[in-house]
């Protein structure tokens, strides 16, 4: 009997959780470090890199397919985005939407390999290919290539949280199941 219950797993709480309640949590962690990045970023005269918070979103829910709900927010988020960093009202949207197709994408085309390959390789295209659409709309909008160290930069610092923190914006969805479910 003892040894029946200590194979059991042990349900945490998050993993009892729904979709619902995991999309509000990364909702409210992304609020908190964009409201936190509207602050002077800089630690004794030294700027920092500052992350672009909502693509941990994009990145994370898109492995659970396409839904509205996350479409929504990454839009509000991008737009939010958009206004503080004096950027064209839409750019970051599309860019958060871009990056969540695809993230469902890649999801839909690995389905059932959780593995390590998949798990690291298809965040850090996905980061490379929202660093270059970031920069080629800066650069557009800027009529001269900007700076890319800085947004290199918060990209990496981006990369690096999403590393350790992605099963923050994972909406539970297992392999097999059908896309958008959530």
């Amino acid at each position: 009997m003892a040894s029946a219950s200590a194979n059991r797993k042990k349900r945490t709480l998050w993993s009892q959780s729904g979709p619902s309640p995991r999309l509000i949590f990364g909702a409210a962690i992304i609020a908190i470090v964009g409201v936190l990045g509207m602050t002077p970023k800089a630690f004794f005269g030294i700027p920092l890199a500052w992350p672009f918070a909502a693509l941990w979103g994009a990145i994370g829910w898109g492995r659970a397919g396409l839904s509205l709900r996350p479409m929504l927010l990454l839009v509000m988020f991008g737009l939010m985005q958009d206004i503080i960093s004096n950027a064209p009202l839409g750019c970051f949207a599309m860019i958060n939407l871009l990056v969540y197709g695809m993230s469902a994408g890649i999801a839909d085309q690995t389905d059932g390999m959780r593995d390590t390959l998949v798990a690291v390789v298809g965040p850090a295209v996905l980061l490379v290919v929202a660093f270059l659409l970031v920069w080629g709309f800066a650069s557009i909008t800027s009529d001269h290539l900007v700076r890319a160290w800085p947004l290199m930069a918060s990209f990496f610092t981006t990369g690096l949280i999403y590393a350790f923190g992605n099963g923050m914006f994972d909406l539970g969805r297992r392999p097999g199941e059908s896309p958008g479910g959530s």
